[in-house]
C-alpha cells in the first residue's frame, strides 16, 4: 500500500507545523512580561494549533469549497475568542499575533495537503517571525528611523517598479548600454550599501571602525578610506583606523567579483581565482592589526578608543548618489566599448585604468560587459584587476590628504603584499 495515496506526508506536515506554532505561542504567553493571567480565556497553544492545522489539511482533502467554509468558521471562532479576550477585566489582551497565527496555521495545513515541503518551509519562516518578537521590536524602535524606512521603500521601488520596465537590449553608441543590466547593477550596489548600513547600525560600536570600514567599503571605498584617515589624524592614539582602512579593500574585491558576475560569470570566476588569495591576505593582515590593537588596550598602552565615525553611512541610498553612479557607469561603458572597437584589448585596459581612479566597480563591470564580444575574457579580467589597482592609488592619495602622509605610507606598506600576490597570480593564471 502506497503511503502517499493517503497523503500521509501532507497530514504529518500539517501536524508538525501546528505543533511548532502552538508550542511557540504557548511559550510566548507564559514568558511574556505581563505573565499569564489565570482568570483569562485560555490561549490557543500546543493542542489547539495542531488541530487548526489538521483541520486545514482535512478541508483541503475534501475540496476547495470545504476549505472556504472551514476557513470562515475558523476565522469566526478566532474573532469570537479575540473579542472575549479584549473584554476581560482588569487587563484585557489586545494582541493580534496569536489570532493571525491561528489563521495562518489553518492555511498552512491546507497547503501541506497539496505541497508538504513548501508548507513546512513557510511554517519555519512563520515560526522564526513569531520567535524574534523582542529583537524585531527593538530593531524597529531603536535601530532604524523613518529615513531608513524611506530608503528601503526606494530600494523596493527600484527593484519591483523601475527595473521590470527597463528594456533588456543593447542601445546607444557602440551598443554599449543595456538599461536592464545597468539597472541591476545600481540595484545591487544600493542593496549592498543598505545591508552594510543596517549591519553597522545593528552591531553598533562594539566592533567600532572595523564594521564601519567593511560596510562603508561597499558604498564607497575611497570615501571610507578618507574617513578612516581623518579619524586616525583626529585620534592620535587610535589603532583601529588602520585595520578599518585595510578591510575596505576586502569589500572592494567582493563587490567587483559580485557585480561582474551579473554580466559575465567567466570573468567573475577568473577574478575570484585571482583576487581570492589577495582577499585572504587582507583578512589575515586585518586580524593581525586587530589583535595587536587588543593587546595594546589590554596592556594599558592605549586608554581611549575611537568611536565609529558618524555620518559615514548616514544615508546609503540617495537619489543624487544613484544618478551619479548611473552617469559614471554610462560614460565608462561607452568609453570602454569605443576603446575596444578602436584600439582593441589594450584600449579597454587603458580605459579601465583611468576609470578605476574614480570607481573600480563600474570600470570592472564595463570591462566584463565587453567580454566575449569586443575583447576576450582574459583581457576583461586584466582590465578589471587594473581598475582595482588604480582605485587603490586613489584611496592612498585620499588617505594622505584627509589624514596624513604617515598613515598613507603605513597603509601602503600593509597593502604591498596583497598587491604582489595579485600581480603574481595574474602572471601565473593569465600571462604565462
Amino acid at each position: 500500500m502506497d503511503i502517499a495515496e493517503f497523503h500521509a506526508y501532507g497530514y504529518a506536515a500539517a501536524l508538525l507545523i501546528g505543533l511548532g506554532l502552538g508550542i511557540e505561542r504557548e511559550h510566548a504567553a507564559r514568558t511574556s512580561p505581563e505573565g499569564a493571567d489565570p482568570g483569562s480565556v485560555e490561549l490557543p497553544g500546543a493542542r489547539t494549533f495542531p488541530l487548526i492545522a489538521l483541520a486545514g489539511a482535512i478541508a483541503a482533502h475534501l475540496g476547495a469549497a470545504v476549505v472556504t467554509a472551514a476557513f470562515v468558521g475558523i476565522a469566526a471562532l478566532v474573532v469570537g475568542w479575540y473579542w472575549v479576550r479584549t473584554h476581560i477585566p482588569p487587563r484585557p489582551d489586545t494582541g493580534t499575533t496569536t489570532a493571525f497565527a491561528a489563521l495562518v496555521a489553518f492555511l498552512l495545513g491546507a497547503l501541506a495537503w497539496h505541497h508538504p515541503s513548501l508548507a513546512v518551509a513557510l511554517g519555519v519562516i512563520v515560526l522564526v517571525l513569531l520567535s524574534v518578537k523582542y529583537p524585531m521590536h527593538e530593531f524597529a524602535e531603536h535601530v532604524i528611523d523613518e529615513r531608513d524606512i524611506t530608503d528601503f521603500c526606494v530600494l523596493l521601488a527600484i527593484a519591483f517598479l523601475v527595473l521590470p520596465l527597463l528594456p533588456d537590449r543593447d542601445v546607444g553608441p557602440y551598443g554599449a548600454l543595456n538599461p536592464a543590466t545597468i539597472g541591476r547593477l545600481v540595484l545591487m550596489l544600493s542593496l549592498i550599501g543598505w545591508v552594510g548600513y543596517v549591519a553597522t547600525r545593528v552591531l553598533g560600536p562594539r566592533w567600532g571602525l572595523l564594521i564601519v570600514g567593511f560596510g562603508g567599503g561597499f558604498v564607497s571605498g575611497a570615501a571610507t578610506t578618507a574617513v578612516m584617515a581623518r579619524t586616525a589624524r583626529r585620534e592620535e592614539d587610535s589603532s583601529d583606523a588602520l585595520p578599518a582602512a585595510l578591510i575596505v579593500n576586502l569589500s572592494t574585491i567582493l563587490l567587483v567579483v559580485g557585480i561582474t558576475w551579473v554580466v559575465n560569470a567567466e570573468v567573475s570566476a577568473q577574478l575570484a581565482l585571482i583576487l581570492g588569495g589577495t582577499a585572504a591576505l587582507v583578512v589575515a593582515e586585518t586580524a593581525v592589526l586587530v589583535l595587536r590593537g587588543a593587546h595594546d588596550r589590554s596592556s594599558g598602552s592605549r586608554v581611549k578608543g575611537a568611536a565609529p565615525a558618524p555620518g559615514l553611512l548616514d544615508r546609503p541610498i540617495s537619489v543624487s548618489a544613484t544618478l551619479s553612479l548611473a552617469g559614471i557607469l554610462l560614460v565608462l561603458l561607452i568609453l570602454t566599448k569605443g576603446a575596444a572597437d578602436i584600439f582593441g584589448g589594450g584600449g579597454v585596459i587603458a580605459a579601465s585604468a583611468v576609470g578605476g581612479l574614480a570607481d573600480a566597480h563600474s570600470s570592472s563591470f564595463a570591462a566584463a560587459s565587453a567580454a566575449d564580444a569586443e575583447i576576450t575574457v582574459d583581457t576583461a579580467t586584466v582590465a578589471a584587476v587594473v581598475a582595482v589597482g588604480t582605485n587603490l592609488l586613489t584611496k592612498l592619495v585620499l588617505a594622505a590628504v584627509a589624514g596624513s602622509v604617515r598613515f598613507a605610507v603605513t597603509l601602503a606598506a600593509w597593502l604591498a603584499p596583497p598587491v604582489a600576490v595579485t600581480a603574481a597570480t595574474v602572471w601565473v593564471v593569465l600571462i604565462q
